[in-house]
């Protein structure tokens, strides 16, 4: 209510701007009613308790002699002074609250859900043989949005886009459904710096509270993006926790370390997530096995439409929009260059902390949760389509764990190199895949973007990145390196194998070419012999071509089966292996039996027309195969 300007299309008239300054002249003079669902009851006089109408009307009186500290009449006397028409009950409404006419009225329902419960003690409509309160509800705000100068806003955090398309079919309200969007690193910027904490002396903004010279409120509100995603409501829990602990620790100076060291505390957790926990508490389980697919959408950022529908059983299904609120997620909307509207499922990390502590004992939603609390602030923005190297990278980490000596996959690399064949293929413990910093030509260190490897810089990358028994995956798909990244050990010797596998998607009919290939080997294998093994002997390095389609003279060339090259032996007569390194290209029939079938099959025929499909394109019920092939592997 304090903006200056309504967000709509630029080219718009001069008398079409007028229109909307005195709409926002108007709407800075307006007065907001608060009413909460949640006093909603069967009211008095008798012949009325069963009447949601005369409840509502009550409850609308009610809540405005309580906002203005005014006494209540009895019900029966309400009753006799304002009868069940809006031309009575808003006069009294304006009356109360001290408005004139010409003013805009906005009144806020909140908690609208528990038109659920109260709903049977009420006379409802029935419609398709079932009783929805919604309808009748809506059905009684439209009678009072006839009278001029009024606005209701009606809240609630669950099946509301299935409660909208209902309600606009069968009661012919006409209805402006608002999902709300998270806060980008700006927005949070602008709160932190015009907020003020009245748990201090003098009310201070919160960013004079909780930053200093050492700490901007801009790496504050990067911190708190990647926190809460920017979800409104942790968001601002996450901000009192801190103000919390500076007033209790006056000479707490906020740092990146120890911003982790106090929210990463299990107390900070359930204190920000502390409204949530009766929803997620009380989901049933067929809600808690989807949890996984959603975790899949939101690991892969893959897509979906606003009425995109999801089969809970063979009687039910529910908008995959609700779903996500339900499981209390969030939603961001996504704009394409076509400029269609679709939504990625976001899972705050605050969120992921509470929800890993439950799931222990699936190893899988663990993994996948762990790999997704491990994305980058900026990832939370990077819109591409990451389903096949995600998969391929999940795949091979969970063989790792748990079949190594049963995986056909390692067995078939096992008979093509003498040195994968050497290494331990059992990880000593339960890690996850991580996204790690891309490899661009130069190594960007601007404070916008986070600091990136260099082609110059595989010596690094080898002695940092990957020296655990972890899956890496670099946060941008142009990366210049493979697509995953991995260090085996060996079993008896003091031999190491750095292991990149490059994931070429290709889904139509055209497969990857020898030029491909080698420049896949140039930018990888090359650059790691002349930086790191010239310097380790005992290192050895391996690239992995999975590609789901080979050109026609590829798959000739290799007989149609996966080949490796080893040291000295040239590749399409351009590229000539380096010491220690070795080149592997896959057949498509051995990626065919890794992925799975008919998982590929979904996926190429999604990928066909675009290379960033929805989960319309690709099916929901291939995101669920692919939990379901996940889980075989544990």
């Amino acid at each position: 209510m304090c903006e200056r300007a309504l967000i709509g299309p630029e080219n718009i008239s001069d008398c079409e701007k007028d229109r909307r300054r005195s709409f926002l002249d108007k709407l800075h003079e307006a007065v907001l009613l608060y009413v909460d669902m949640r006093h909603l009851e069967p009211t008095n006089p008798i012949e009325e308790r069963r009447n949601l109408e005369w409840a509502v009307y009550y409850l609308l009186y009610r809540s405005a002699c309580k906002q203005k500290g005014l006494s209540l009449m009895s019900p029966q006397d309400v009753y006799k002074k304002i009868p069940l028409l809006p031309e009575f009950l808003l006069p009294e409404l304006r009356k109360i609250l001290g408005i004139s006419s010409d003013q805009f009225l906005l009144v806020a329902f909140d908690e609208i859900g528990m038109l659920y419960s109260r709903g049977q003690y009420f006379d409802l409509e029935v419609n398709d043989g079932r009783v929805r309160p919604y309808n009748d509800f809506f059905r009684i705000l439209w009678e009072l949005c006839l009278e001029d100068n009024v606005f209701f806003i009606v809240v609630g955090k669950s099946e509301g886009l299935s409660i909208h398309n209902y309600a606009i079919s069968v009661s012919r309200v006409e209805l402006t459904f608002i999902p709300l969007s998270p806060l980008e690193k700006h927005s949070i910027i602008e709160h932190l710096e015009k907020s003020s904490s009245s748990m201090f002396t003098g009310s201070p903004k919160v960013s004079q509270i909780l930053c200093h010279q050492h700490f901007s409120t801009s790496e504050l509100a990067e911190l708190l993006l990647e926190l809460t995603g920017g979800v409104p409501g942790l968001l601002v829990k996450a901000i009192n926790y801190l103000l919390h602990c500076k007033l209790s620790q006056d000479h707490l100076l906020l740092s990146k370390e120890s911003f982790w060291m106090i929210m990463n505390d299990s107390i900070a957790t359930n204190y920000c997530v502390d409204p949530l926990l009766p929803r997620l508490s009380s989901l049933s389980e067929t809600r808690q096995r989807l949890l996984k697919m959603l975790t899949l959408l939101a690991l892969y950022h893959i897509r979906f439409e606003l009425g995109e529908l999801v089969h809970l059983s063979s009687t039910c299904d529910i908008f995959l929009f609700d779903l996500v609120t339900d499981m209390c997620f969030y939603r961001r909307l996504i704009v394409d260059e076509n400029h269609h509207e679709r939504y990625e499922v976001l899972i705050p990390k605050l969120l992921i902390r509470y929800i890993e502590q439950s799931v222990k004992n699936d190893r899988l939603e663990w993994l996948l949760l762990q790999t997704l609390k491990s994305q980058p602030v900026e990832f939370f923005y990077e819109s591409k389509c990451r389903v096949f190297e995600g998969l391929v990278a999940i795949m091979f980490y969970l063989h790792f764990c748990y079949h190594p000596t049963d995986s056909l996959m390692f067995s078939i690399l096992g008979q093509l190199s003498s040195v994968w064949k050497e290494m331990n293929l059992k990880f000593s413990s339960e890690s996850t895949a991580y996204y790690m910093k891309s490899i661009h030509y130069t190594r960007s260190t601007s404070e916008i973007e986070r600091t990136t490897f260099g082609i110059n810089d595989w010596k690094e990358i080898v002695e940092e990145m990957l020296e655990f028994e972890k899956i890496y995956i670099p946060f941008e798909p142009t990366s210049r390196s493979p697509d995953i990244l991995f260090k085996l050990h060996g079993r008896t010797s003091g031999q190491n194998l750095i292991v990149g596998i490059a994931c070429k998607g290709r889904w139509s009919s055209n497969g990857i070419r020898w030029n491909e290939i080698v420049d896949e080997a140039c930018k990888f294998l090359q650059p790691v012999h002349d930086q790191v093994l010239t310097v380790h002997p005992t290192l050895h390095c391996m690239l992995v071509i999975m590609s789901t389609k080979l050109s026609t003279s590829v798959a000739t060339d290799l007989n149609h089966s996966s080949h490796c090259y080893s040291f000295g032996d040239r590749v399409a007569g351009d590229f000539r292996i380096p010491l220690n390194c070795e080149l592997i290209i896959l057949s498509e029939s051995d990626v065919e039996n890794f992925i799975g079938k008919d998982i590929l099959s979904s996926l190429r025929s999604a990928f066909k027309s675009t290379d960033n499909p929805h989960s319309r394109s690709i099916g929901i019920s291939t995101v669920q195969e692919m939990v379901l092939s996940l889980s075989k592997n544990i």
